[in-house]
């Protein structure tokens, strides 16, 4: 049988440090030898399988390092796959330089370390510290002079004028030393945009609940558990994570045991499971009493709930009053969605819910500097095209 020269390679996941590439012709699982020095010296374990993006299968590596396999080894353009904004990660350098950006400061304090065999803890973080400033640096230069990525993402501008966002401009006086989320003068208070914002629909009659993301989160939990962990699901399995009420009390986390799927969350779940899905949409989420089914089963989704940070008895309690709101069909149209794609769609979710009778609006509160995030932008963009749900961005400009 002759020999497979790999001429097509698919990468399996590009948000690994150490990619994997699948050979479609013969089905070899190989790395690119140019990730080999970093791969052995600050990643050994992560050598053997792969971890495939969509179905979050593990996939073992059958040919280890191979000459030419990624894209730049090959002369072509490096392939974008920027991380999701986080805290500490927002600028695009971070986002799209991460990979360069960890294995540079892993050799860096590597070689510091090496030659400082005697430093104290408090002399190996500041020189860390110091290490990591000038490596930032240096990354950025070599984007302004010759830049390894384009960053492709739209502008806010862009986004709403593609996707006809209605804008309500609102006027405040803001505070020169509000507070972290306080901002704006009202009387004799200093609050934050969201509660102006509320405060200025509350008079145009409407009723606010405020949204954001996590009562969805809980929503999600409680409706969707009894499929999810589903026992017959072959790819279930028993998983263990530290207790979130106990970890935010800062006391001893035990630990909870649950059932979760090995692909919860990636589109491939949502794919391999659409059958099961839809029955459970079809026969169990019915609108006859949405309200008794949640709280019947909401002690039982305590452990998806707490695996997905949507444990707060007030992000319950708002999650349960999205029942009360909403038209039930609204309700599973929104389940539907996460439960698709849930870790590409959970955030981004506006921050305030107006309604009053026969009427609803979703609303993202901006303040005057404010900017629209990635993950905002990509749920303009989904509302506009799959949700179709009412919605609005109140920006609240300097009164001048």
């Amino acid at each position: 049988m002759p020999q497979c020269h790999h001429p097509e390679r698919v990468c399996l996941n590009q948000h690994e440090l150490i990619r994997k590439y699948r050979c479609p012709d013969c089905g070899a699982v190989m790395m690119c030898a140019c990730d080999e020095v970093y791969g052995r010296r600050f990643l050994a374990h992560q050598l053997n399988e792969g971890c495939e993006l969509d179905t979050q299968e593990r996939v073992p590596v059958t040919h280890g390092f191979q000459e030419g396999i990624c894209s730049e080894c090959r002369g072509l353009p490096a392939v974008p796959a920027p991380a999701a904004a986080s805290p500490g990660r927002i600028s695009k350098i971070k986002r799209y330089y991460w990979r360069e950006l960890f294995f540079a400061k892993e050799t860096a304090r590597y070689d510091w370390d090496s030659r400082h065999p005697d430093a104290t803890d408090e002399e190996r973080h500041a020189a860390h510290s110091a290490v990591e400033k000038a490596v930032l640096e240096e990354i950025k230069e070599l984007h302004a002079s010759t830049p390894k990525y384009g960053f492709a993402e739209k502008s806010q501008a862009e986004v709403i004028e593609q996707y006809s966002v209605e804008i309500e401009p609102l006027q405040a006086a803001y505070a020169k030393d509000g507070g972290k989320g306080a901002q704006i003068v009202a009387g004799d208070e200093i609050i934050s945009a969201e509660e102006f914002a509320s405060r200025h629909y509350s008079r145009q009659g409407w009723q606010v609940l405020l949204l954001e993301s996590v009562p969805l989160h809980a929503l999600f939990g409680v409706m969707m558990w009894i499929v999810i962990q589903e026992p017959i699901d072959p790819k279930n399995r028993i998983v263990s994570f530290g207790d979130r009420t106990a970890y935010e009390d800062r006391r001893t986390k035990e630990p909870i045991w649950t059932h979760l799927p090995s692909d919860f969350g990636s589109k491939g779940y949502g794919d391999r499971r659409v059958e099961a899905i839809s029955k459970h949409f079809d026969e169990l989420l019915l609108d006859d009493d949405p309200l008794w089914l949640f709280d019947y089963w909401l002690e039982p989704s305590e452990g998806l709930r707490q695996y997905l940070w949507a444990h707060r008895p007030e992000d319950v309690a708002r999650a349960r009053r999205l029942l009360e709101i909403l038209p039930f069909d609204t309700i599973k149209m929104i389940l539907r969605y996460l439960v698709d794609a849930y870790w590409d769609r959970y955030l981004g979710w506006p921050d305030l819910l107006l309604y009053r009778e026969n009427e609803f609006k979703l609303v993202e509160v901006k303040s005057s500097s404010d900017k629209l995030s990635e993950d905002q932008k990509r749920w303009i963009a989904d509302n506009h095209e799959i949700l179709k749900l009412p919605f609005a961005i109140a920006k609240v400009h300097r009164r001048v």
